[in-house]
């Protein structure tokens, strides 16, 4: 049998820089600092052996070198995020699968990066720092991205996994910044039970719903395929479920029976502050530390026939937290419960796909410590999220999607207030945009030459705001409208 080296290490470092979030820390319970260097320590350690720890006979430089199959094979318009029902297999199973040959099949990383421009439908009134007030052109993210994956031959364990880390690339002199990106592992055991197949298994991750075998862009900020320029203006809120970012770190089992249903349940803590400076944070969470655990829980049915996928789903996340930055007392508690349905289906044509993605959450707001400290009119609100689009893909090259993004909730003077380009006079979170966007990926079916090292895409994204914080002219109080805020993207991404 061969030895799991790596990920026991790394589970338990990481469970040994983990912060319960106790209520609240009494001053005589406080962090040494023998204590913080240790766990900072051990923090660092464990994100070098989350990159490194395959032997080099089997690291991997992608899982296009990993498996021999072009990126179109895992990933909707041959670049992803999104996934086809065989990248979500692949997924699912944790990232084992081989199959490729030669040396790309055995590189530990690969590197991608994303430089972009954006136009605004009016400039804004005061320009952010190193830019203009309109016409961004940024560099983007250097995102080392740590690919692995290993199947063990005795008794079928499987582990796999995906580690990232972002550099910032230079703005200015001395502006280079490293930091944690969302990552992800999973460790699988393929079982028999009553004569049907059932998958077990482990994940660990840094990001909420970044383990979801449909992938987080289902419901996370980057729905339905692309990204927010870098400056661009973005609404008020968000729901929770998108808010938990990588300072954060999940565990949760799945299983996944007879190819059909799939149940995980899990928990969200909130690392401890050391480790996050550790991770390259440069500040707390803005939303708070979760409380002790966050429980998530996420139910999924699939069924392929034909040509035609379809996938229905639900999932819950509860989400207590304190600490919360600008609120004198720690202990004090705002708590976020999101309840989601979502819905995958995709069709393919030949050599083309049509896929059509739509969910709907409702969150439901606790805020008894933003209330007690004067920071919104209610102690409780609400939020509704609703999503749906279609991506339409000619031979894994030329891309094209229109997708819808609302959300609505309740009024709050406090909490959304009538400042200048970001606020809402009617003091209301609704905002509603259409996306529309083509895309460009000539190497999504390569396997020739220049593959796997050489992938990019190229897309023009334009966004259209019905309405913008509750508003569609002068939204702000301050003269700004919601068409002001539309946006013109030239993106691209490389990745070799």
């Amino acid at each position: 049998m061969e030895r799991i080296v790596g990920f026991p290490i790394i589970f338990t470092m990481m469970r040994l820089v983990m912060q319960p979030s106790p209520k609240c820390t009494p001053p005589d319970r406080a962090v040494r600092p023998w204590a913080a260097r240790r766990a900072a320590f051990l923090g660092a350690l464990a994100i070098a052996l989350a990159a490194w720890w395959i032997p080099p006979a089997e690291a991997l430089p992608s899982f296009s070198g990993q498996t021999g199959a072009p990126c179109s094979a895992c990933h909707l318009g041959g670049f992803g995020p999104l996934l086809t029902p065989f990248g979500i297999s692949f997924k699912l199973n944790g990232y084992t699968m081989g199959g490729g040959s030669g040396p790309w099949s055995h590189m530990p990383f690969n590197v991608q990066f994303n430089p972009s421009f954006v136009n605004l439908g009016k400039d804004r009134p005061t320009a952010p720092t190193n830019y203009g007030p309109n016409n961004f052109v940024t560099p983007g993210c250097a995102s080392f991205l740590f690919a692995a994956g290993r199947t063990f031959d005795k008794d079928s364990w499987g582990i796999g996994g995906i580690g990232k880390m972002w550099m910032s690339l230079p703005t200015g002199p001395g502006n280079i910044k490293f930091s944690e990106a969302p990552s992800d592992f999973k460790f699988t055991r393929p079982i028999t039970v009553g004569g049907k197949p059932l998958l077990l298994g482990l994940d660990l991750n840094n990001k909420a719903t970044m383990g979801d075998p449909w992938d987080d862009a289902l419901y996370g900020y980057s729905f339905p395929l692309s990204f927010l320029g870098t400056n661009a203006v973005s609404g008020n809120a968000s729901v929770m479920l998108s808010s938990l970012g990588t300072s954060n770190f999940g565990a949760s089992v799945y299983a996944f029976w007879n190819n059909s249903l799939y149940v995980q349940a899990g928990i969200i803590q909130t690392f401890a502050p050391y480790t996050i400076t550790t991770l390259g944070k440069t500040s707390p969470p803005t939303i708070g530390f979760v409380n002790g655990n966050a429980p998530y829980f996420r139910v999924a049915w699939q069924r392929t026939w034909g040509t035609q996928y379809l996938e229905v789903g639900a999932l819950y996340l509860d989400a207590p937290l304190n600490q919360i930055p600008g609120i004198a007392n720690p202990a004090s508690q705002n708590e976020f419960r999101d309840y989601g349905l979502d819905l995958t289906y995709n069709r393919t044509f030949g050599r083309n796909t049509l896929t059509v993605l739509a969910n709907i959450l409702h969150e439901d707001q606790d805020r008894t410590a933003s209330f007690g400290a004067g920071k919104t009119s209610n102690p409780s609100d609400f939020l509704n999220q609703f999503r749906v689009a279609a991506l339409y893909d000619w031979n894994a090259t030329y891309g094209a999607v229109l997708a819808y993004n609302g959300i609505f909730g309740s009024t709050d003077t406090k909490l959304y207030p009538g400042t200048a380009l970001t606020g809402s006079a009617a003091h209301s979170p609704e905002t509603q945009v259409i996306i529309g966007e083509i895309n460009w990926a000539p190497n999504g079916n390569n396997t020739g030459k220049g593959f796997p090292w050489l992938n990019y895409r190229v897309g023009l994204q334009y966004r259209y705001y019905l309405e913008f914080n509750g508003g569609t002219t002068n939204y702000d109080g301050h003269g700004r409208n919601a068409a002001d805020n539309n946006e013109l993207l030239l993106y691209t991404m490389f990745s070799f």
